[in-house]
């Protein structure tokens, strides 16, 4: 890979870690001429279709996660059968590096690198995007301190992957899983904090909270054990940071905070109850006698040919048989002697003795290490509980193995499948897997009302759920694109591959405002708050030569669209303007006619005998009425 330049843009420099999903190399980004970090897939990964979408997928969301611990993702791209990641470059260790060398810290030493871990979970769930992978190789001290939390959402897309690939992913997690991610494969904010309390705890006493030689002992130990108090080990741990460990890392996740946020709040209160001296003290460990003894001991299962048994000391005055403490022999008296005969008569009687001892002792050693004293039949074990299949497994000196599966028709804790067949005859000690029904294979609706649609998708994905496509809405009160509500309903229990129905949001309905010009006021009114608009009614009436009285001459808006309570304001007409007719009888023609037309009437004439005299003798519309302007008024003229 040195020397290649992938999609055109990043030339890789070095190898930085090689892992079982990826490896990480140092790079420059040609385009920008910045040093990045490329995690490169490895090959099986790329050829595989469902590991790719959700690589992009998660690849996307995390690119949207921006925090001052949160390693940046940059960019996501292929290459031929490359498939990576282009991300800030943090120059340092990792928290792993950093235990290893320095073993167990103060308080106030692991708490500064706990907290900005939280800070970047905190972030996280705020955006809905759980971490799922919170282990200390996955935590990055910068040179300068900073501490960075690198490979969000990475172990989502890895789960999509080949059932062979999950179980690498599982061989370097194991200590840090959740009970829920062992036992049904879920995952969640709550599931990360249980992490962090582990790290805590790592980062406080030097060693792992559940240490094993093999990853399945590992994570039965997770759903079947507690996480041992960190003050048993170190002496100088608080009672309030072992609580909040205690809190952190509880067996059920409802017993956690709920989020990196809620563990975040806790624990810096946690610590401002502490003194410096409590911050400070130098890890004390309480470490057993014999290292090698500091495994609890099992007292659940029969002891076999391996166990180590601790010998209780002699009491004072005893001995041991050493050739330098020998106790003095006591004097025995002389016996006095008897026939050869019945000496010889009773050598053959001790040899055969010794015969039959030997014999017995042979038998016994083969009874014992090859015959029926080491060997047992299977019992039935189908169709018990796995309590009484255990049981029934010790009574033979047999070891229970236990593999947990779904079954729509058996009921849980009974076991479907053995190994052996009843009968079958077996070594000591010998295991004997037993499948056990977890019951019908269930996923909870997760809760997803008030979450962004972008929030609630990958969140019901995690569940084993599928999310169908959205019923969009109109909702007054409801910010766009938030969840109003869900089917099923939050909380129930669905199949695999069921499908969830998201309601969502598209705000505010827009309302098309309609034109009410020329109507009555009241059925102006009543059409715009049909519609849902809040009508106003201007305080003065205007004059209008076109809109009789009453009726609406222009209204605020005019057209477009607005939302339910907007307000349109309407003005309503007082018609048109009314003008006192003067008086010009009498007057002659011309001048009657200019007159009324300066005043804004129309003048029409009739004239009468001819009008020889041009004097007006009538007008139509008698002298001081009001009338409107632009009337006519007709003169008759003599």
């Amino acid at each position: 890979m040195i020397d290649r330049v992938l999609d055109g843009r990043y030339r890789v420099e070095s190898l930085l870690a090689q892992g079982g999903m990826a490896a990480v190399y140092a790079a420059t980004d040609l385009r920008l001429d910045r040093r990045v970090a490329l995690k490169i897939m490895h090959a099986n990964l790329a050829r595989d279709e469902a590991f790719v979408t959700r690589f992009r997928q998660e690849a996307r969301t995390a690119a949207r996660l921006s925090h001052p611990h949160v390693v940046s993702v940059f960019d996501q791209g292929e290459d031929g059968d490359l498939v990576f990641l282009a991300m800030e470059l943090v120059e340092g260790r990792t928290l792993r590096e950093v235990i290893n060398e320095h073993g167990a810290h103060s308080v106030r030493e692991a708490v500064a690198y706990i907290d900005p871990v939280l800070q970047a979970l905190a972030a996280a769930h705020e955006a809905g995007l759980a971490h799922r992978d919170v282990k200390p190789e996955n935590v990055l001290i910068r040179d300068d301190g900073t501490v960075k939390v690198a490979d969000f959402g990475l172990a989502r897309a890895v789960s999509a992957a080949t059932s062979s690939h999950s179980s690498e992913l599982v061989w370097g997690t194991a200590a840090y899983l959740a009970p829920e991610q062992v036992e049904r494969g879920r995952t969640d904010e709550r599931s990360d904090i249980y992490s962090v309390g582990l790290l805590f705890y790592e980062l406080l006493t030097g060693v792992k909270a559940f240490p094993g030689d093999n990853a399945v002992q590992v994570a039965y130990a997770h759903v079947h054990g507690q996480v041992p108090r960190a003050a048993d080990t170190v002496s100088t741990v608080p009672a309030e940071i072992d609580a909040f460990i205690q809190w952190a890392s509880a067996n059920d996740p409802e017993r956690r905070p709920t989020d990196g946020s809620a563990a975040l709040t806790e624990l810096r209160h946690s610590v401002r109850q502490l003194s410096d001296g409590e911050l400070d003290a130098l890890p004390g460990r309480r470490l057993a006698e014999d290292p090698d003894l500091t495994q609890a001991f099992d007292h659940t299962r029969p002891l076999r040919a391996t166990d180590t048994v601790a010998v209780p000391r002699a009491e004072p005055g005893h001995y041991a048989r050493t050739h330098g403490n020998r106790p003095a022999k006591p004097t025995r008296p002389v016996a006095p002697r008897r026939p050869r005969r019945r000496v010889k008569a009773l050598g053959w009687v001790l040899g055969i003795l010794l015969v039959l001892v030997a014999a017995a002792g042979a038998g016994a050693a083969w009874y014992f290490t090859e015959g029926p004293g080491v060997h047992s039949p299977v019992p039935t074990l189908v169709g018990l509980t796995e309590s009484d299949a255990r049981a029934a497994l010790d009574a033979q000196d047999l070891d229970a193995v236990v593999e947990l599966a779904y079954s729509e028709t058996i009921a849980p804790d009974i076991v479907m499948e053995a190994s052996h067949e009843p009968g079958t005859v077996l070594r000591h000690n010998t295991d004997v897997t037993l499948t056990v029904s977890q019951g019908p294979e269930r996923y909870a609706v997760p809760p997803v009302i008030g979450r962004t649609l972008e929030q609630a998708v990958p969140m019901i994905e995690d569940a084993n759920l599928v999310a169908a496509d959205p019923v969009m809405v109109y909702d007054e009160t409801i910010p766009e694109g938030q969840v109003i509500s869900v089917d099923p309903e939050e909380g129930a229990e669905l199949k695999p591959d069921s499908e969830v129905t998201l309601t969502v949001s598209q705000g505010r309905e827009p309302i098309e405002i309609v034109d009410v010009t020329g109507q009555p006021q009241d059925d102006a009114e009543e059409a715009l708050s049909d519609a849902g608009f809040s009508v106003s009614i201007a305080p003065d009436r205007v004059f209008s030569d076109s809109v009789e009285e009453g009726r609406v001459v222009s209204q605020s808006p005019e057209s477009g669209t607005g939302f339910r309570g907007d307000q349109v304001t309407l003005t309503i007409s007082k018609g048109p303007k009314l003008i006192e007719v003067p008086n010009v009888i009498g007057k002659q023609w011309g001048e009657a006619e200019s007159l009324l037309k300066d005043a804004g009437f129309e003048v029409g004439r009739e004239d009468l005998a001819g009008g020889y005299f041009s004097t007006v003798r009538f007008q139509s519309i008698d002298p001081g009425e009001m009338v409107p302007k632009g009337t006519e008024i007709i003169l008759t003229v003599l």
